[in-house]
């Protein structure tokens, strides 16, 4: 049985669009590079090969659009090291290894340029105001940024440091309480569990760790220092000699929400707002960060001060998605004008060529496995 996982490869963050698309797409040997605009089928053309691939028993990792629910940025293929990817701004992927592992496909070769260019006016218009929409989100997420400093540093102030260097030690000793056997390749990865999408806080923590053993979540408040607990948790697992995945958050990319160590199947997660996640699997475990680590009374002393940023963070987090909201509003516009001049009858020609190459190169790595094997 084939598995799909869901991912966020780039996102709308508070430092602006922050991509993870190298680190998703690193150590593949053949990678299919989207070019084209809105609305030329990029994502339909992943996904339909994605799932084909799916039926056929391989396992599928999805990168979804932070700025649009229903769409695909990229298709990967681990077992054949084999990517595809929507190569377009933001997320601007160019050939490293062209013709080699990096190949184009611009499907702007299946548009009638006569057509785009009459509405031309238009689709400039559209353009320069989604990009307009996008920089006022970002500016109210690095202002909800400085709120959300704010409401650390009131928990920082009460914070037991000594408690939660003691309490992380203690789960680490757990994690690595077995002999450990150092990987001969051991690797790291960065990529995001979700993001901050037209439809509000977006994640697949579920689904990505639906296969580990262990799960540690951890629970807490801004400032608990969840994040510097499983930075060290991973340094631990590096140091062993294990490949290590990291999930930076999709608010804060400086500060990681969950981080995983496939050989010992292991994820340590923070399961707070916008991403609660509780004790729902037999083997999960809770850390309480703040039950352990920081003094209760703070909640009573400072309890005004704290509602009163928590909202201000909350409206500043609620406009900025409405900014999101309605720039994908206004890309569903520019998409008609595309889909009004594509030839998509071409297209999906294309597809079957490209699916035909790549069950073509499924088969030639699997006739070397069966060849090195006997």
């Amino acid at each position: 049985m084939s598995t799909i996982k869901n991912y966020y490869a780039g996102g709308n963050t508070s430092v602006g669009f922050y991509s993870l698309y190298d680190e998703a797409l690193k150590g593949l040997d053949r990678l299919y590079i989207f070019k084209g605009g809105p609305g030329t089928g990029k994502s339909s053309f992943m996904r339909t090969i994605g799932m084909t691939m799916a039926d056929k028993g391989y396992n599928i990792q999805f990168l979804h659009c932070s700025s649009d629910n229903n769409s695909l940025d990229g298709v990967i293929i681990p077992e054949l090291k084999l990517g595809f990817v929507d190569g377009t701004a933001p997320h601007i992927v160019d050939p490293k290894f062209p013709g080699v592992i990096d190949e184009i496909i611009n499907l702007g070769e299946f548009w009638d340029d006569k057509k785009l260019k009459e509405n031309g006016k238009e689709i400039i218009k559209l353009t320069q105001d989604i990009s307009a929409n996008f920089k006022r989100a970002y500016e109210q997420f690095a202002e909800a940024k400085s709120i959300h400093d704010e409401w650390e540093d009131i928990y920082l102030a009460e914070m037991n440091f000594d408690k939660a260097n003691e309490v992380t030690e203690t789960l680490i000793e757990k994690i690595f309480t077995r002999e450990i056997t150092k990987e001969e390749n051991p690797t790291t990865k960065r990529i995001f569990f979700g993001a901050a999408t037209p439809q509000g806080a977006v994640n697949f923590i579920d689904n990505i760790t639906e296969d580990k053993e262990k799960r540690y979540i951890v629970k807490g408040r801004p400032g608990s220092g969840k994040s510097t607990m499983m930075k060290k948790i991973g340094k631990r697992a590096e140091e062993l000699g294990l490949s290590v995945e990291y999930f930076p958050c999709g608010f804060d990319p400086n500060s990681l929400d969950m981080v995983i160590i496939p050989t010992l199947s292991v994820a340590v997660l923070d399961g707070t707002a916008p991403h609660v996640i509780d004790a729902t699997r037999d083997n999960d475990e809770i850390v309480d960060m703040f039950a352990l680590c920081i003094n209760p009374n703070v909640e009573v002393e400072k309890e005004k001060e704290l509602h009163n940023i928590e909202s201000r963070y909350k409206i500043k987090m609620t406009i900025g998605t409405n900014y999101i909201k309605e720039a994908k509003r206004l890309h569903d516009l520019l998409e008609r004008y595309y889909v009004a001049a594509m030839d998509f009858e071409r297209i999906n020609a294309k597809r079957e060529e490209i699916l035909d190459e790549v069950l073509q190169y499924a088969e030639e790595k699997a006739q070397y496995k069966s060849e090195v094997i006997f």
